[in-house]
């Protein structure tokens, strides 16, 4: 009810138009500058959705020795991906094309054992299917803004492949337990 009352408080829109108004932004002169073409408009939100990568790191030396691995990556078991299932929203969206959440949720008996066997598979042969890295980014309006001329009353809405968001759901969990267990995280900080 809170989410669904922040979308009435907001001033009229455009009638659900799927339209993003003319956004505006301090040049570096100091000036206003305008986005008004689509093109315009998607090339800032691209630069503020996703900013230009920092220098950052740079390859290890070749001569590097590296401790001896604190455990091994095993295929994911039927128990992970039940707990992963339990933890999923069964309403939200994944990417057109691909499962929703809803049927995993409501058909998980049917689909765990099966599912275990082909994320085995692809573990084994260390394949993952190239649909499941394409994304669909969508631009929504963050509730509650007063001005949505500007980039950073927009975020991005990411829709990925439900089989894809499954997998990787489960090896993050795995990861996150190996990291704790073996005291890989920072004091306060928890996966």
């Amino acid at each position: 009810m809170w989410t669904a009352s922040q979308f009435m408080k907001g001033a009229p829109s455009d009638g659900g138009r799927a339209r993003i108004p003319d956004l505006k932004r301090k040049g570096a002169t100091g000036r206003e500058e305008f986005a008004v073409t689509n093109d315009e408009k998607s090339a800032w939100l691209v630069k503020e959705f996703y900013p230009a990568r920092s220098a950052g790191a740079t390859d290890p030396d070749p001569d590097t020795v590296y401790p001896e691995p604190m455990w091994v990556d095993q295929p994911l078991t039927e128990e992970v991906l039940y707990r992963v299932i339990a933890k999923m929203k069964p309403w939200k969206a994944t990417r057109s094309g691909s499962l929703p959440n809803s049927v995993y949720k409501f058909c998980a008996k049917l689909l765990v054992p099966r599912l275990q066997r082909i994320y085995r598979a692809l573990d084994v042969y260390r394949y993952e299917p190239p649909d499941w890295k394409v994304t669909e980014t969508f631009v929504g309006r963050k509730p509650g803004k007063p001005d949505y001329s500007k980039t950073g009353a927009h975020r991005p809405l990411i829709l990925s492949h439900g089989h894809a968001r499954l997998r990787n759901g489960g090896k993050c969990l795995v990861l996150t337990y190996y990291a704790e267990r073996f005291g890989m995280l920072p004091e306060n900080h928890f996966g």
